[in-house]
């Protein structure tokens, strides 16, 4: 799944309308919206770090996210001198309360130009080499418990500067901005779309997990054992049939003998 936050409705409006996503009746804490596929959320959090926290742990709670979900922030912030309406995908974020700093994990093309962000408690127009804004820092220390770093990024476009600064912006003129920079943020999206299929193989519960933790005893440990040995099974042994050959094993430790005795007696080679 693909999971969206926005800090105001008019920075979530022309996502909304572009990818065509209902209003979830159900919750009413925070306005959450998703695509009838279930494939892409949007929740708005309103303002500040307080609002984007709560947000994003509701939005877990209520959507039962997974650890190969995407998470983006996307909204606007202001910066000294790059242009309005531009794009940054940010690549460092810094608190500005306690100077706490993360560095999010592009490991693929980005699709636009990247830079470092400041989290601010209040709006300010005392600006800098940096990226401004008041969600990202909350964000990010969220997400970042809940899913997996290369998958949890912000987006920002560019809403004010020294030359027209936060009292020139309306809700309008960010309705534009954000739709001008659709195409980048599916972009985006494109380019981590096999990052989470990659971490969803790694992440995903085995083929026969939970049938056999159903039907025979494991220990918290044992369980562990077999999630890792089903995870082998499947790579080095992928034409056997696993319930075949356990059939007549009695016993989660009998399970995990088998398992481990065949694999370690198999012959494993990587070919083009």
């Amino acid at each position: 799944m693909i999971h969206i936050f926005c800090a105001l409705p008019c920075e979530a409006q022309p996502l909304i309308q572009h990818f065509k996503l209902p209003d979830l009746k159900e919750f009413d804490l925070f306005r959450i919206y998703q695509s009838k596929d279930k494939e892409i959320s949007l929740t708005i959090t309103g303002i500040g770090k307080l609002n984007m926290a709560a947000a994003v742990s509701y939005q877990h709670a209520c959507l039962n996210t997974a650890a190969s979900d995407i998470w983006l922030n996307i909204g606007v912030a202001g910066h000294a001198n790059i242009p309005l309406g531009e794009v940054r995908l940010v690549n460092k974020i810094t608190d500005n309360h306690d100077n706490t700093t993360w560095y999010p994990q592009i490991i693929f093309n980005s699709p636009c130009k990247s830079t470092h962000l400041i989290t601010l408690d209040k709006p300010s127009t005392d600006y800098q080499d940096s990226l401004y804004d008041m969600e990202s820092s909350a964000f990010y220390q969220i997400a970042i418990r809940l899913g997996s770093a290369e998958l949890i990024h912000c987006l920002k476009i560019i809403s004010d500067n020294t030359e027209q600064d936060t009292a020139t912006v309306n809700a309008d003129k960010v309705k534009k901005m954000i739709s001008a920079q659709v195409q980048i943020i599916e972009k985006l999206i494109d380019r981590l779309k096999p990052l989470s299929t990659e971490i969803y193989s790694i992440t995903a519960e085995p083929e026969h997990y939970q049938h056999l933790i159903e039907k025979l005893h494991f220990t918290q440990s044992e369980s562990l054992q077999l999630s890792r040995l089903l995870r082998q099974w499947s790579l080095r042994l992928p034409d056997e049939d696993v319930m075949q050959l356990i059939a007549d094993n009695k016993s989660g430790k009998a399970v995990l003998k088998t398992l481990r005795d065949t694999i370690n007696n198999s012959e494993f080679a990587i070919h083009d």
